[in-house]
Protein backbone atom coordinates (compact mmCIF):
# COMPACT_ATOMS: atom_id res chain seq x y z
CA UNK A 1 0.00 0.00 0.00
CA UNK A 2 1.01 3.65 -0.14
CA UNK A 3 3.28 5.16 2.45
CA UNK A 4 3.44 8.91 2.75
CA UNK A 5 6.49 10.41 4.38
CA UNK A 6 5.70 13.99 5.19
CA UNK A 7 9.04 14.86 6.70
CA UNK A 8 11.10 13.92 3.62
CA UNK A 9 8.49 15.13 1.12
CA UNK A 10 8.55 11.82 -0.79
CA UNK A 11 5.75 9.41 -1.55
CA UNK A 12 6.31 5.69 -1.92
CA UNK A 13 3.84 3.48 -3.76
CA UNK A 14 5.11 -0.08 -3.98
CA UNK A 15 8.56 0.09 -5.54
CA UNK A 16 8.10 3.67 -6.78
CA UNK A 17 9.41 6.60 -4.77
CA UNK A 18 8.47 10.07 -5.95
CA UNK A 19 9.19 13.50 -4.61
CA UNK A 20 6.43 16.05 -4.33
CA UNK A 21 8.15 18.03 -7.10
CA UNK A 22 8.07 15.00 -9.43
CA UNK A 23 4.41 14.36 -8.65
CA UNK A 24 3.63 18.00 -9.37
CA UNK A 25 5.58 17.81 -12.68
CA UNK A 26 3.67 14.69 -13.74
CA UNK A 27 0.32 16.29 -12.89
CA UNK A 28 1.19 19.39 -14.93
CA UNK A 29 2.31 17.22 -17.89
CA UNK A 30 -0.88 15.13 -17.77
CA UNK A 31 -2.98 18.30 -17.59
CA UNK A 32 -1.13 19.77 -20.59
CA UNK A 33 -1.64 16.57 -22.63
CA UNK A 34 -5.33 16.45 -21.70
CA UNK A 35 -5.89 20.09 -22.70
CA UNK A 36 -4.08 19.47 -25.99
CA UNK A 37 -6.31 16.47 -26.71
CA UNK A 38 -9.43 18.53 -25.96
CA UNK A 39 -8.23 21.20 -28.43
CA UNK A 40 -7.27 18.85 -31.26
CA UNK A 41 -9.58 15.80 -31.12
CA UNK A 42 -13.07 15.73 -32.59
CA UNK A 43 -15.56 15.75 -29.72
CA UNK A 44 -19.27 15.01 -29.72
CA UNK A 45 -21.33 18.06 -28.80
CA UNK A 46 -24.74 16.50 -29.50
CA UNK A 47 -26.15 13.10 -30.41
CA UNK A 48 -29.55 11.85 -31.46
CA UNK A 49 -31.20 8.80 -33.00
CA UNK A 50 -32.99 9.52 -36.27
CA UNK A 51 -35.71 6.86 -36.42
CA UNK A 52 -36.69 7.78 -39.98
CA UNK A 53 -33.32 6.68 -41.38
CA UNK A 54 -32.34 4.44 -38.40
CA UNK A 55 -29.05 6.21 -37.85
CA UNK A 56 -27.21 7.67 -34.90
CA UNK A 57 -26.30 11.26 -35.77
CA UNK A 58 -23.41 12.84 -33.87
CA UNK A 59 -22.63 16.55 -34.18
CA UNK A 60 -18.92 17.22 -33.66
CA UNK A 61 -17.14 20.28 -32.34
CA UNK A 62 -15.27 20.77 -35.62
CA UNK A 63 -18.49 21.61 -37.47
CA UNK A 64 -18.99 18.15 -38.97
CA UNK A 65 -21.61 15.46 -38.44
CA UNK A 66 -21.08 11.73 -38.13
CA UNK A 67 -23.95 9.44 -39.11
CA UNK A 68 -23.83 5.70 -38.36
CA UNK A 69 -26.49 3.07 -39.16
CA UNK A 70 -27.58 1.40 -35.90
CA UNK A 71 -27.44 -1.99 -37.64
CA UNK A 72 -23.64 -1.73 -37.50
CA UNK A 73 -23.43 -1.07 -33.74
CA UNK A 74 -22.84 -4.06 -31.49
CA UNK A 75 -25.31 -4.27 -28.62
CA UNK A 76 -27.49 -1.54 -30.10
CA UNK A 77 -28.55 -2.90 -33.49
CA UNK A 78 -31.65 -4.71 -32.23
CA UNK A 79 -32.78 -2.25 -29.54
CA UNK A 80 -36.21 -0.62 -29.50
CA UNK A 81 -36.73 2.89 -30.84
CA UNK A 82 -37.45 4.01 -27.28
CA UNK A 83 -34.06 2.74 -26.06
CA UNK A 84 -32.21 3.98 -29.14
CA UNK A 85 -33.60 7.46 -28.52
CA UNK A 86 -31.97 7.53 -25.07
CA UNK A 87 -28.48 8.16 -26.42
CA UNK A 88 -26.31 10.84 -24.83
CA UNK A 89 -22.86 12.38 -25.00
CA UNK A 90 -20.47 11.40 -22.23
CA UNK A 91 -18.52 14.41 -20.95
CA UNK A 92 -16.26 15.86 -22.33
CA UNK A 93 -17.36 14.40 -25.69
CA UNK A 94 -14.98 11.53 -26.43
CA UNK A 95 -17.79 8.97 -26.19
CA UNK A 96 -21.52 8.45 -26.66
CA UNK A 97 -23.59 6.03 -24.63
CA UNK A 98 -26.93 4.35 -24.23
CA UNK A 99 -27.26 4.09 -20.41
CA UNK A 100 -30.36 1.88 -20.61
CA UNK A 101 -28.51 -0.54 -22.91
CA UNK A 102 -25.16 -0.24 -21.09
CA UNK A 103 -23.38 0.47 -24.40
CA UNK A 104 -20.70 3.05 -25.12
CA UNK A 105 -18.82 3.93 -28.29
CA UNK A 106 -15.85 6.24 -28.68
CA UNK A 107 -16.02 8.95 -31.31
CA UNK A 108 -12.52 8.02 -32.42
CA UNK A 109 -13.58 4.38 -32.87
CA UNK A 110 -16.74 5.26 -34.80
CA UNK A 111 -14.78 7.55 -37.10
CA UNK A 112 -12.28 4.73 -37.69
CA UNK A 113 -15.10 2.30 -38.51
CA UNK A 114 -14.92 0.25 -35.29
CA UNK A 115 -18.49 -0.69 -34.41
CA UNK A 116 -17.82 -3.48 -31.91
CA UNK A 117 -15.30 -6.12 -30.91
CA UNK A 118 -13.27 -8.20 -33.40
CA UNK A 119 -15.82 -11.00 -33.55
CA UNK A 120 -18.63 -8.51 -34.25
CA UNK A 121 -16.62 -6.80 -36.99
CA UNK A 122 -15.81 -10.19 -38.56
CA UNK A 123 -19.52 -11.10 -38.52
CA UNK A 124 -20.39 -7.80 -40.25
CA UNK A 125 -17.81 -8.54 -42.96
CA UNK A 126 -19.02 -12.12 -43.31
CA UNK A 127 -22.63 -10.98 -43.77
CA UNK A 128 -21.49 -8.46 -46.36
CA UNK A 129 -22.64 -5.54 -44.24
CA UNK A 130 -19.14 -4.08 -44.36
CA UNK A 131 -17.16 -4.07 -47.55
CA UNK A 132 -13.43 -3.67 -47.66
CA UNK A 133 -12.11 -1.31 -50.31
CA UNK A 134 -10.82 -3.15 -53.36
CA UNK A 135 -7.15 -2.86 -53.97
CA UNK A 136 -6.04 -1.37 -57.27
CA UNK A 137 -3.83 -4.35 -58.19
CA UNK A 138 -6.62 -6.83 -57.55
CA UNK A 139 -9.05 -4.78 -59.64
CA UNK A 140 -6.68 -4.56 -62.59
CA UNK A 141 -6.04 -8.31 -62.45
CA UNK A 142 -9.75 -9.14 -62.50
CA UNK A 143 -10.70 -6.65 -65.21
CA UNK A 144 -7.58 -7.11 -67.32
CA UNK A 145 -7.32 -3.35 -67.68
CA UNK A 146 -4.47 -1.20 -66.50
CA UNK A 147 -5.22 1.84 -64.43
CA UNK A 148 -5.33 5.02 -66.51
CA UNK A 149 -2.50 7.38 -65.78
CA UNK A 150 -2.12 10.93 -66.96
CA UNK A 151 0.88 11.57 -69.22
CA UNK A 152 3.86 13.31 -67.69
CA UNK A 153 4.13 16.96 -68.57
CA UNK A 154 7.11 19.20 -68.71
CA UNK A 155 6.90 22.58 -67.07
CA UNK A 156 8.82 25.34 -68.83
CA UNK A 157 10.70 27.67 -66.57
CA UNK A 158 12.07 31.06 -67.37
CA UNK A 159 15.39 32.20 -66.10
Amino acid sequence: MAKIRLASKTVQWGRFKLTEAEIERQIEEATRRGEEELRTQPLAVAVRFDKRIRRVVVDLNKGTTLSVPVELLQGVHDASVKNLSRVEVMSPGFDIEWPTLDQQFSIEGLMAGRFGNKAWMASLEQRGTLTKPKLKAKTSRTTGKKAHRLPKTTVATTV
